[in-house]
Order: C-alpha cells, then sequence, then structure tokens
C-alpha cells in the first residue's frame, strides 16, 4: 500500500488527542467546522496506529453515509480502493484492521450491530439519534484486544431529535448515578476553525449570517445550543422569560396544571397571573417514582395550592392505575386526589391547539414593550428546558414531537411540556386589582369622597349639555326626533 498523509487541522487535531485520554468524546457545534472530515480521518488514522483494531462509521441512512464519508474517502485516497468490500461497505487494511460504514434507518436498525465488538465507534450527526439509541449501540464499544481501549466519537449541530441528551451531557454536563462525568467530553466546532473551507469559499460565512431567523443564524453560525434548528418553540428566550422570582400578590389569580407519571415523572406547575393577564409559573415539583398519594402529599407542603382556583390535568387521571394506595380497588388519580382535598379538572388536550396557545403567550416579537405574557421563574430549570428542547414532529408540523424520558435521563421526557400545556389551555382568567378602603374620616377618605363628587358633577353636566341639545331625553319614553312615543312603533 503506497503511503497515505492524512492532514489535520489545530482543532481536528485536539479532537484527536481527546479521543486517546476520554471514552466518549463530541466534536459539535456550528456547520462547517470540518467535524466529518475529522472523524472520518481521524478513523482511518487509528486503524492504521491500531493493528486488529476494527471502527465504524454511522450515519442515519446509506445516501448521507456514501455523500459524505465512503466518496469523499476514496476521492482523498484511490489507492485503499483494493482493500475495499463493496457489499459489506468494509474497508480491510493490510494490518488487520477494518473500518466499516454503517447506517440504521429505523431505531430498531441498531439490533443488528448487537454482539458486535467495534473498537471505534463514531456517530456523524449524533442529534439525529435518540439516546437510546446511542446507548443500545454503546454496548457494542468494547474491546478484547490488549492495548486497545474503546473509544466512542461524536459529532453534530444543535437540533434534532438528540438534542435534548447532547445538551444534558456534553453542554451542561448533568450526569445521572450510572454515568461518570470523567467519560465525556465536548470540543467545540466553528466555522472559523476549517481553515480549508475559509480559504477555499471565504463566502461560506457571510451564507451562515444570512438566515434571516436570529435563533438559527446563531446556531449554525456559532453553534449556540439554546436555540437550534427544528426546535418547535423558537421564542423562547433564557434572557426575556426565565426571570428571578418574586413574591406574588396575594389578590392575583392562581391556578394549576399536572401531568401524571410514575416510571417517567409526574410533573405539577403553580401559575399566577396579574392584573395585564400575564402569566408566571413561580414553582414546580417534577419527580419520579412516587404514588399518587405521597405525590399529592408533597405539594399539599405547600400551604398556597389551596388557593389554586383550579388545576388543569390530563385525562388518564380519570382512568383506573395499579399504583395508588395499597388498597384493594384503587381509585381513578383524580379520586385519589380529592381525598387528599386537591380538585382536579379534566384539561383541554388538543395538542395542536395547545402548542398554539403556548406559542401565543411565550411571542414577544412585535409585541407591545416587545414583552411576552408567559414568564417562568429561574426555580423552575426543568420546565423551562422542556419547553426549550421540543421539536417539531416531522409528521404533524404544527406539533410537538412526543417524547418520552430515557431510562438514563428520567426528566428527559415531555412531562413538564404537556403540565404547562394543560395549565395555559385552561384560559387563565384576568386578576382585578383589589378593592381599597379607607377609615371614616381619614386623609384618604376624604379625597376619595371628593373626587367622587367632582366625577359626579362633570358627569350631571354633560348630561344637562346633552338634553339641552336635543340628543337625548332623559327618563322619558319619547323619541326626541318624533312625535310619537317609542312603544307607538313597536
Amino acid at each position: 500500500m503506497n503511503e497515505i498523509r492524512i492532514a489535520l487541522q489545530p482543532k481536528q487535531r485536539l479532537f484527536s488527542e481527546t479521543i486517546e485520554r476520554i471514552p466518549i468524546t463530541f466534536f459539535g457545534g456550528a456547520k462547517g467546522g470540518g467535524k466529518s472530515y475529522g472523524l472520518r480521518n481521524i478513523m482511518l488514522l487509528r486503524r492504521l496506529k491500531y493493528r486488529r483494531s476494527a471502527g465504524a462509521i454511522f450515519r442515519r441512512t446509506y445516501p448521507e453515509l456514501e455523500a459524505n464519508h465512503i466518496r469523499p474517502l476514496f476521492q482523498a485516497y484511490p489507492q485503499l480502493r483494493e482493500f475495499w468490500n463493496e457489499s459489506k461497505k468494509l474497508l480491510s487494511l493490510p494490518n488487520q484492521s477494518t473500518l466499516q460504514f454503517c447506517h440504521c434507518n429505523n431505531e430498531d436498525d441498531v439490533d443488528i450491530y448487537q454482539g458486535r465488538e467495534f473498537h471505534d465507534l463514531g456517530i456523524d450527526e449524533a442529534g439525529q439519534w435518540t439516546e437510546n439509541m446511542f446507548r443500545r449501540l454503546h454496548g457494542s464499544n468494547r474491546s478484547s484486544i490488549a492495548g486497545i481501549k474503546p473509544r466512542s466519537m461524536l459529532t453534530g449541530n444543535p437540533g434534532g431529535v438528540g438534542h435534548g441528551w447532547l445538551k444534558r451531557l456534553f453542554i451542561e454536563r448533568r450526569f445521572n448515578d450510572r454515568e461518570n462525568a470523567d467519560d465525556y467530553c465536548f470540543i467545540q466546532a466553528l466555522v472559523d476553525d476549517n481553515k480549508a473551507l475559509m480559504d477555499n469559499d471565504p463566502e461560506y460565512v457571510r451564507r451562515l449570517e444570512a438566515e434571516p431567523n436570529e435563533a438559527l443564524r446563531k446556531a449554525y453560525r456559532y453553534g449556540d445550543w439554546e436555540i437550534f434548528a427544528g426546535q418547535f418553540f423558537q421564542e423562547i428566550s433564557r434572557d426575556i422569560h426565565f426571570i428571578q422570582p418574586f413574591t406574588i400578590p396575594e389578590h392575583w389569580n392562581r391556578f394549576g396544571g399536572y401531568d401524571f407519571g410514575f416510571n417517567h415523572p409526574a410533573a405539577f406547575g403553580w401559575f399566577a397571573n396579574d392584573e395585564d393577564g400575564n402569566v408566571y409559573l413561580y414553582r414546580e415539583f417534577i419527580k419520579a417514582g412516587l404514588r399518587v398519594d405521597q405525590f399529592a402529599k408533597e405539594i399539599n407542603k405547600f400551604d398556597d395550592t389551596k388557593k389554586l382556583s383550579r388545576i388543569c390535568a390530563g385525562h388518564d387521571c380519570w382512568t383506573k392505575k395499579n399504583i395508588l394506595r395499597d388498597e384493594a380497588l384503587p381509585p381513578t388519580i383524580a379520586e385519589e386526589f380529592l381525598r387528599h382535598n386537591i380538585y382536579l379538572e379534566k384539561a383541554a388536550i388538543d395538542r395542536i391547539q395547545g402548542a398554539a396557545q403556548l406559542r401565543s403567550y411565550l411571542a414577544w416579537q412585535g409585541r407591545p414593550n416587545s414583552k411576552p405574557r408567559l414568564y417562568i421563574f429561574n426555580t423552575c430549570p426543568m420546565t423551562f428546558d422542556t419547553i426549550s428542547r421540543m421539536i417539531n414532529d416531522p409528521d404533524r408540523p404544527e406539533d410537538v414531537l412526543k417524547v418520552d424520558a430515557t431510562e438514563g435521563d428520567p426528566f428527559s421526557g415531555d412531562d413538564a411540556y404537556d403540565m404547562i400545556r394543560y395549565a395555559m389551555m385552561s384560559r387563565p382568567m384576568l386578576t382585578y386589582a383589589p378593592k381599597v378602603y379607607h377609615p371614616y374620616g381619614s386623609p384618604e377618605w376624604v379625597k376619595e369622597t371628593e373626587e367622587k363628587h367632582v366625577q359626579a358633577a362633570v358627569e350631571q353636566v354633560k348630561r344637562d349639555k346633552d338634553l339641552k341639545e336635543n340628543k337625548v331625553e332623559y327618563g322619558s319614553w319619547r323619541n326626541p326626533k318624533s312625535d310619537k312615543p317609542d312603544w307607538f312603533k313597536w
């Protein structure tokens, strides 16, 4: 085999060096960062470096795999053609190392690779993969050869069905009890790091910055993980909607929303709205593994629960469940809540209308003073994060894609979104300013009485003027423009 020269740019070399040290490395961020090139060439380098090693590069579909990896590989290194097995999509090198190119059109396709041993597992565009798919594939990332450590390498941009778990692990670095923080590393990719692209196509950055949608522009240009392509509620902003808590005035209307869960979290939210109709989510309680009676006791620990004017819940609260109290015949969830003096109402559960309602409350661009009608206290991070990562349903563009929590992260589902959707569909009532009564004879009472007398006098003058100009005839059945009474014409 002729000598192969592989050139890596600085950020790609950092990716390669990190892979040597860290079990799972994510090279992600903006478009044009050289991520796919880096993944493919690092995979090849490692096959040449580690004798008898096996690597695999995955994409969701074969056309993506062929266009982004197989064709560019042989364009760069045509001498590798003699080691290529077209039917198996397998490159077998003289040092007994192999590099296979794989795809999974459907989630269950990952089962095809169960039992395989991949020393290096590469997933390109990991945002297109669910966490469940990644975990199942990751079970094949192992090594029985001394001196070869298993490594997983991911690439991707913000957005897609995998946005939530990638953000949790690599951006927010939130880990559950079975995950080790030292196993994960993130390397930010920017188009500015890709000197080859910048030299060959200097207008590429201008095209990215020409994106009219500010949210997408930030995601494409700078790899912003707060707002991304495919995000359903692109109106939501941490700077605008996520606010510091304040004391809720006693006279404000309060209401609640509830989404049932046991194996996945149950979600309860406390809401209030002001005199202008603005709504505030001021408390959340989201927890899995609690029976309904236990959950009800937890939310009853807050005194203002009894002040909620209504609590809207999903219709599954009126079906029989077997995880309530330890009694022979369990009541419905709603009945169990009622035993704890919490009355649930059936929510309006239409998903498309609910999504539209929430979007209208989040909207702030083009509104008076550029302010939304929904705010979330920063003591409710789970609800804010859940809304932020909801994506479009490809089969129903006007709906949010239904997302179930994964075993690794019970808070990765859409439970908090359903809770706030139920609450916002309850048609929150306006709050009226409380009536203030001043003690008789006090300076405030005197001032208020004088103002009432002045207003009454102004209104009397206006009535007298209208009567004199024959605009209206007070206290009479007669039409001023007719000599016959009104009842005569009837």
